[in-house]
C-alpha cells in the first residue's frame, strides 16, 4: 500500500500494510500527513475510520469537506471515544450505530471504569465497522481498510497511560487481523523518543522533525523503522500547500545555497551563475568575494560560515581627555563584572558564545538564541540603573548597544588565534556607533525576527527610520524601550 511520500521514504517505494506510529513535534504535519492518507483512501476506494478525541462529528466533515459528502458518509466512519456511551444495533446486529451523547452518563461509575467502558466500546465499535466490510464484499480487490487514530497523546491525557496502551494493544490485533493500514499519532518534544513498552506495540515507527530556517519553517519525515523489511531511514523534506496538500522531494536533489550550502526550499535568489536561499546570503556572498577575488566560488569560502546573534556595546564618553585613566579602567572592569553576571550571560554556555574585547566595549556573539542580545541588553541595563542611583557624573556608567544577527567566518589572527569577520559583527558596530546614552539600537534582520517571534516585542521594539550607514549600505534600524530600559529619544544623529 502507498503511504503518502512513500516513494520517496523507502528504496522499494510501498511499505506493507502495517499498524504505524507517527511521531513529532506539536506543529510538524501529523495531523495534516494523517489527513493526506485518510483522502488518498477514500480517493483508492478504502474504507477510512478516524478516530479523534479532540473532533465533533461536525469538524470531522468540515475537515474533510473536499470530499464529496456522500463518498464520505458511505466510505468512512469518525469516532469519538470520549462521545459515546449507548449504542444501537442494525437489522442484521452486525454494525454498531453509537448515538453521541456526554459521557456524563457514567456518573455512577469510577473514572478507571469509565475509561475502560469507552475504550472497550469503542474498541468493539472499530471491530464491529471491520467485520461488516470485509463480509459484506464491500471493498474491492484493490482497496483495503485505512485506520487513523488522531492523536495518542491526547488520549494518554484523558483516560491514563495504562488503559490507552491495552486499547492499542487490543486495536493493533484487531487491525493486524484485518490486514488494515493505520497510522497513529503521538506528540514528542524535539528529538524525544517513546518508551519502549508502546514501541514494541507497532509495526514500525515514522518520524517528523521541524527547522526554523531564517524564518521559513522546515519539516521532514522519515520512516524509522518497518518490521519483515530491511531498510535505511533518510530524511525526506515536505511541504503542505494552503489547501493542505502535502507535497515530499528530495534534499538531494534540491539546489543548494552557494553561501551556506543548505538546500534551497522555494524560489532561489539567482544571482550570475550562483543560487541562493535568502538575499542576506546572496549579499553576504558579495562582501566575501569583494574581500577574497572573483575566484571565491572555485577555492571555497574561507573557514566555517556560522549564523550569528551579536551583541555590541561601548562606554559612552570613556575616551574623554578629562577622564583619568585609571576612572577608565575602573569602568571597564565594572562593565565587565556586570556583563559577567547578567543570567543571560551565566546561562549560555561557553561554546555556544563568542567574545570579543573592543577597546572601551566588548561584543558577544550568541550563535543560536536571537533574543540572547536584547534579554541581556535588559539585564544590564537594569543593573545599570541600580548602579548609577546617587552617582556623581564622573562615576556614572553610560553606554549605548547595537545589536545585529547575520553570517561571519572563523578566522586565525596574527597569534594564530581563533577570530570571527563578517557582515554579522560589523553590522553590529555600525548600528551601536548611532546610538546615544543607554540606546538599544538593532539593525532589520533581528528586530523583525524577535516582532514575529513575541507579542511583547511588538510594543518595546519600535521602527525609527531606513538608515544608510556606510558604502552606501540602507538599513531598516529599530530601538527597543520601555520604563525599564532603553532611550525613548531618537539618537542625535537622526535629527
Amino acid at each position: 500500500m502507498q503511504l503518502p511520500g512513500s516513494s520517496f521514504l523507502t528504496e522499494k517505494g510501498i511499505i506493507p500494510k502495517s499498524v504505524l506510529l507517527l511521531t513529532g513535534p506539536v506543529g510538524a504535519g501529523k495531523s495534516m500527513y494523517c489527513r493526506q492518507f485518510f483522502v488518498e483512501g477514500i480517493s483508492n476506494g478504502d474504507y477510512c475510520i478516524y478516530l479523534s478525541s479532540s473532533l465533533t462529528e461536525k469538524q470531522f466533515r468540515k475537515q474533510f469537506s473536499n470530499i464529496e459528502s456522500t463518498s464520505l458518509a458511505q466510505n468512512s466512519k469518525f469516532i469519538n471515544p470520549y462521545l459515546v456511551k449507548k449504542s444501537i444495533r442494525s437489522k442484521d446486529s452486525s454494525v454498531l450505530y453509537p448515538p453521541y451523547v456526554l459521557k456524563d452518563g457514567f456518573s455512577n461509575e469510577s473514572e478507571t471504569n469509565q475509561n475502560i467502558d469507552l475504550l472497550s466500546f469503542t474498541l468493539t465499535e472499530i471491530e464491529a465497522i471491520i467485520n461488516n466490510i470485509t463480509n459484506s464484499n464491500y471493498l474491492s480487490s484493490n482497496s483495503s481498510i485505512r485506520v487513523i487514530v488522531d492523536s495518542l497523546t491526547q488520549l494518554m491525557v484523558l483516560s491514563g497511560e495504562q488503559a490507552i496502551l491495552k486499547f492499542i494493544n487490543d486495536l493493533s490485533f484487531v487491525l493486524k487481523d484485518a490486514e488494515a493500514m493505520a497510522i497513529v499519532t503521538l506528540t514528542l518534544p524535539l528529538n524525544g523518543t517513546p518508551n519502549n513498552t508502546l514501541s514494541s506495540i507497532f509495526d514500525g515507527m515514522m518520524e517528523m522533525q521541524t527547522e526554523d530556517r531564517k524564518g521559513l519553517l522546515i519539516r521532514r519525515i522519515r520512516l524509522v523503522s518497518i518490521k519483515g523489511m530491511p531498510h535505511r531511514p533518510s530524511w525526506v523534506h515536505f511541504k503542505i500547500s494552503d489547501d493542505g496538500v502535502l507535497s515530499f522531494f528530495d534534499e538531494s536533489s534540491t539546489l543548494t545555497c552557494t553561501l551556506c550550502g543548505k538546500a534551497i526550499i522555494g524560489t532561489p535568489i539567482l544571482d550570475s551563475d550562483f543560487s541562493f536561499d535568502s538575499q542576506t546570503c546572496m549579499e553576504t556572498y558579495r562582501k566575501l568575494a569583494g574581500v577574497y577575488g572573483p575566484t571565491i566560488s572555485e577555492t571555497g569560502l574561507p573557514s566555517e560560515v556560522i549564523n550569528v546573534n551579536f551583541f555590541f556595546i561601548d562606554i559612552v564618553s570613556l575616551s574623554d581627555p578629562w577622564l583619568p585613566v585609571k576612572k577608565q579602567i575602573e569602568k571597564i572592569e565594572i562593565l565587565n563584572k556586570m556583563i559577567g553576571s547578567c543570567e543571560t550571560y551565566l546561562n549560555t554556555p561557553k561554546d555556544k558564545k563568542i567574545i570579543l574585547p573592543a577597546g572601551d566595549g566588548m561584543a558577544i556573539g550568541f550563535l543560536f538564541n536571537p533574543e540572547s542580545p536584547l534579554q541581556l541588553s535588559i539585564e544590564l541595563h537594569r543593573k545599570l540603573q541600580n548602579y548609577n542611583r546617587g552617582k556623581f557624573d564622573e562615576d556614572i556608567m553610560g553606554v549605548r548597544i547595537g545589536l545585529s544577527s547575520g553570517p561571519v567566518f572563523i578566522v586565525n589572527d596574527i597569534n594564530n588565534n581563533q577570530n570571527v569577520w563578517g557582515p554579522g559583527i560589523v553590522l553590529a558596530r555600525r548600528v551601536m556607533d548611532i546610538g546615544d546614552n543607554f540606546h538599544i539600537l538593532l539593525a532589520d534582520r533581528l528586530a523583525e525576527e524577535l516582532i514575529e517571534l513575541k507579542n511583547e516585542y511588538r510594543t518595546t521594539i519600535k521602527y525609527l527610520t531606513n538608515y544608510q550607514i556606510k558604502h552606501g549600505q540602507r538599513i531598516r534600524l529599530y530601538s527597543a524601550c520601555s520604563k525599564e530600559y532603553g532611550n525613548p529619544a531618537p539618537p542625535s544623529k537622526l535629527t
